[in-house]
């Protein structure tokens, strides 16, 4: 291996290092350059005889930093991917680059050097990594959002009320089903569910979904009032219903909540 990395000039192989857009280095078991592209030449400011032959700590910051990289190679079993490094050019400026690397063995498993492909790369400057920070709040915070934005609770002993709000997509409704229905199974007194999406815009797509999760409370022995139910849901859940039956679905909230108490035996008394 050795002598085709120093030895070889010309043909498919090196047309196709030299082709390469990454800087690539090869390396002996001493450490020694045995090889270099076009590119690797270019991005360290030096010609291919400054290279051949010399230390690969010459392209390194220092030697900590060739320690360092040397020790995440050997962490990752022989192979490291995309490690963020300095790479030093012949006038001592410093090029942030990102290194994948592997170790070179012969066939009874000895080390015999390795390879390093170098590319450079802009780093963040202080206002991109304040704005990504920021980004990564938002959606830890969307996340949560996510599951609160639908809580569901025992409203009176039988009947379990949800209000959704916000933008359902299918996604979203396959988050809140799941808690739904988590929901109604560790609450096995529920003869009721109240869907409230008067504050929410529903996808027509949800139909398929909101038709499914209909009938999975019926199956667990309660029944499925909505209300807030868009037109255009409507038609698109209707062809789904072989029962129709199995939802109750106002427009408004009011005749919904005075459905669902009616079934636990509760209504809505106007004051004299």
């Amino acid at each position: 291996m050795d002598k085709q990395l120093s030895t070889h000039r010309g043909g498919h192989l090196e047309a196709l290092l030299n082709g390469c857009p990454d800087a690539i280095l090869a390396i002996d078991a001493a450490g020694i350059i045995k090889f270099a592209n076009k590119e690797a030449c270019r991005l360290t400011e030096r010609n291919m005889n400054e290279l051949i032959g010399e230390s690969i700590l010459i392209v390194y910051e220092n030697l900590e930093a060739a320690r360092e990289a040397n020790r995440r190679i050997y962490e990752g079993g022989g192979t490291l991917h995309n490690y963020e490094s300095k790479l030093r050019t012949k006038s001592g400026k410093l090029i942030p680059v990102r290194m994948s690397a592997s170790h070179l063995k012969d066939s009874t498993g000895k080390y015999i050097g390795g390879v390093g492909y170098f590319a450079p790369y802009r780093p963040w400057s202080k206002a991109e990594t304040e704005v990504k920070a920021r980004l990564d709040e938002l959606e830890v915070r969307m996340s949560k959002y996510k599951d609160v934005a639908a809580p569901v609770f025992e409203l009176y002993t039988g009947l379990s009320f949800m209000v959704v709000v916000g933008h359902v997509d299918v996604s979203r409704f396959e988050d809140i089903t799941k808690n739904l229905l988590n929901f109604v199974e560790a609450t096995p007194s529920t003869r009721v569910v109240l869907i409230d999406v008067t504050e929410a815009v529903v996808d027509v797509e949800v139909a398929n979904q909101l038709t499914k999760t209909a009938r999975t409370i019926c199956l667990l022995g309660a029944r499925f009032v909505i209300a807030g139910m868009q037109l255009s849901l409507a038609r698109a859940v209707e062809p789904l219903m072989a029962d129709i039956g199995c939802i109750k679905a106002f427009s408004s909230r009011q005749p919904a909540l005075r459905e669902a108490l009616d079934i636990i035996g509760l209504k809505i008394c106007d004051k004299a």
